[in-house]
């Protein structure tokens, strides 16, 4: 396969899911995974909301540095992604990104996720902007791994 198909390939997995595990770091270098919603952008920009009293909001305000893991486990595929977030400051951006993930948030219509009810003050919109990024398609698997791991340019 090649890269341009790759990355289209990663790009509409990444798009047609909503939810992964984000891994941050502590200033003190203790892991923590937790579970988030989000957005993507056509240049795999990655949008989601957190509180601003969470573990990972502390953590992501003293080490930037993320990794965000989407999987699935109908269809052997994932996308790893490698980055630094950032929480927007612009209420142009916030409101651009707000009713998205507020659509994501919503969209399951026997539970909404808590932070729908939450205000402004409470929460933040994180971005995390990519510098690395590998879709793994193990259904395109034959014989060997050949072909299965292909690292994107963001």
């Amino acid at each position: 396969m090649d890269a341009r198909q790759s990355r289209s390939d990663a790009l509409t997995f990444l798009k047609a899911h909503s939810a992964g595990v984000l891994s941050t770091v502590s200033e003190g270098g203790k892991a923590h995974g937790s579970a988030i919603y989000y957005v993507a952008d056509d240049s795999f920009n990655i949008y989601f909301i957190t509180l601003k009293t969470s573990r990972k909001f502390a953590n992501l305000s003293e080490n930037p540095s993320v990794a965000l893991t989407v999987g699935t486990q109908d269809v052997p595929q994932t996308l790893q992604l490698e980055g630094v977030a950032a929480m927007l400051q612009h209420e142009e951006e916030i409101g651009a990104h707000a009713a998205e993930l507020m659509k994501v948030l919503t969209s399951n219509s026997r539970y909404y996720a808590p932070l729908t009810k939450l205000g402004d003050a409470d929460t933040a919109i994180i971005w995390i902007q990519p510098k690395w990024i590998r879709w793994g398609d193990f259904a395109s698997l034959g014989s060997g791994t050949e072909g299965v791991l292909t690292e994107i340019t963001p």
